[in-house]
């Protein structure tokens, strides 16, 4: 058994047991509690080393800044760089810091909706772990999307606009791309709908119809067309590891979510995550266009747990949270996934 199976799961452990724990406590040590889960998880992934598929890249990326070579970087992640290029070694303490900031935002919005112990669990469980390790800027937006969805819900456009275009200035501009999440139909659309929607997007992926749409339009571009096709080169590769069958688990989830929209009792959550699935499923040929739906689709950590802790049948709770469980298991101990979690390390090592 690996170093990487049990850090990952004693991390996991550990995380949702002090969280569990907070809501456990009804006086306002409570936050003791909370702190230790959220040092458990932030620390996990700020003290990591070359964990994640972009790490080695953000690491070129700061000793360029450290050289005064110019880059075309957001202002907020330009500066956080800035302030360590006296050490060689600065790029570690950027990756502490944001993995602060990813986690802050997460677990401000788990506690708010008093969900932190199953939100840390799908965290894990669902993949967006991965995606923080390997992503980073984009693993601080989606965790500032992720909290700033209140802001829709409760129809406060200027807050959601201001916080999201702050976040695309400063952290990662395809956070941008979300200002219009804020239209979102805000009443619940008939299961079926997305069903069928969610069954036809699978059809599409698996026949690379999109695929063959968009590649032959992107081709007749200059430069664009080559490089979309080793980008279609690069998923080609990674599906044989298996990604294939991720997508179908992803399928069931959205299918079952669809089914039991209504015990979520928050439409333009749903509706967001829904509209999501069928995003990524049908461009998942595309890597570039895949991250903007990144932003939608893990809202599975959001709604997962409210569909949990609003579902009276223990037995279905019991049964989506083995599942989740049994996901996560195998794709860390067979080291699956496309972000490049495996094998993990420290910066001690």
């Amino acid at each position: 058994m690996s170093f990487t199976f049990i850090i990952y799961n004693v991390i996991l452990l550990f995380g949702v047991l002090f969280a569990y724990i907070s809501e456990r406590i009804t006086s306002r040590s409570n936050h003791i509690a909370i702190v230790a889960s959220f040092l458990v998880v932030f620390l996990f992934v700020g003290l990591r080393h070359y964990v994640g598929n972009d790490y080695e890249a953000y690491v070129v990326l700061f000793n360029a800044i450290r050289n005064g070579i110019g880059t075309r970087l957001e202002y907020g992640y330009f500066l956080i760089n800035s302030m360590f290029t006296e050490s060689v070694n600065g790029y570690k303490y950027v990756m502490l810091i944001s993995s602060f900031i990813t986690f802050f935002f997460l677990f401000k919005t788990f506690v708010k909706e008093q969900i932190l112990p199953l939100g840390i669990f799908f965290v894990f469980a669902f993949e967006l772990i991965f995606l923080i390790n390997d992503q980073v800027r984009q693993g601080i937006a989606i965790a500032i999307f992720l909290y700033a969805i209140q802001f829709i819900e409760n129809r406060e456009f200027y807050k959601y606009s201001i916080i999201m275009i702050a976040t695309g200035v400063l952290i990662h501009y395809s956070a941008l791309i979300m200002l219009p999440a804020y239209f979102m139909y805000r009443k619940y659309l008939p299961t079926w709908v997305w069903c069928v929607a969610i069954i036809l997007g699978y059809i599409v992926y698996s026949r690379g119809m999109f695929q063959n749409i968009f590649g032959n339009l992107i081709s007749l571009i200059p430069f664009y067309g080559d490089r979309f096709g080793n980008e279609t080169k690069h998923i080609v590769a990674i599906e044989k590891l298996g990604t294939g069958l991720a997508v179908l688990f992803w399928v069931i989830i959205g299918l079952y979510i669809a089914l039991n929209q209504r015990k979520i009792n928050r439409p333009v959550l749903v509706n967001l995550y829904l509209f999501g699935t069928v995003f990524f499923i049908v461009t998942l040929d595309f890597h570039v266009i895949t991250r903007v739906a990144f932003y939608l689709v893990y809202i599975k950590v959001l709604v997962l747990p409210l569909y949990i802790k609003n579902e009276n049948n223990w037995t279905l709770k019991l049964g989506v949270l083995a599942v989740a469980l049994l996901f996560f298991e195998l794709e860390v101990l067979l080291e699956l996934g496309t972000h490049g979690g495996f094998p993990y390390k420290t910066i001690f090592e």
